[in-house]
């Protein structure tokens, strides 16, 4: 997915405008927070951690320099150096947690179940990736970020990237099949 907020919207972002800064959130948010529970298992974590990422782009965003990175990998290296340290002041990576959320499109509670579970399964899954392995795979597919906008991101070669996403991907599979869970395609 190609970048969608615009050079001018990051300088009046830059210059305190809220409208600005608001069309960052509104668009970075979501992916944001979903890349933190993918590593970080935990809801509210996530959210917390999220909230502080957004802090920290208000903070920094009169030093950031639009040639050196993307906004979008300004953003997730942001995110990613605080899943970081999270897990440092953990010591413990945490488990999945129970999600007591009620579905809010439409779908029944059977639905909503059937895709907490292979939600669940994946993130448990993606714990198993080494971590390189796991950023690769979470901002590529939970994310959405391109290999060149991962690239970005994790500061590494466009192949790497694509080698950690291959390892990474085979690695899936196999913790995967090792499972034998089998789940009905939710539509």
């Amino acid at each position: 997915m190609p970048e969608l907020i615009s050079n001018s919207t990051i300088a009046q972002a830059k210059a305190g405008d809220d409208s600005a800064l608001t069309a960052i959130y509104q668009l970075y948010q979501p992916k944001v927070q979903r890349f933190l529970y993918y590593r970080v298992g935990d809801r509210c974590v996530a959210e917390d951690l999220t909230t502080e990422v957004f802090l920290r782009v208000i903070e920094n965003l009169p030093q950031y320099r639009i040639q050196q990175a993307p906004i979008q990998a300004w953003i997730f290296q942001i995110a990613r150096n605080l899943a970081v340290d999270h897990f440092r002041r953990q010591k413990v990576r945490n488990n999945v947690e129970l999600d007591i959320s009620i579905p809010t499109n439409g779908d029944g509670p059977d639905t909503f179940a059937a895709r907490s579970m292979v939600s669940d399964e994946l993130r448990s899954a993606v714990d198993q990736l080494t971590e390189s392995q796991a950023d690769v795979i979470v901002l590529r597919f939970i994310s959405g970020l391109t290999i060149a906008e991962t690239a970005k991101t994790l500061e590494k070669s466009e192949s790497a990237i694509k080698s950690l996403q291959s390892r990474g991907l085979e690695a899936l599979h196999r913790v995967l099949s090792n499972r034998e869970v089998a789940y009905e395609r939710i539509t």
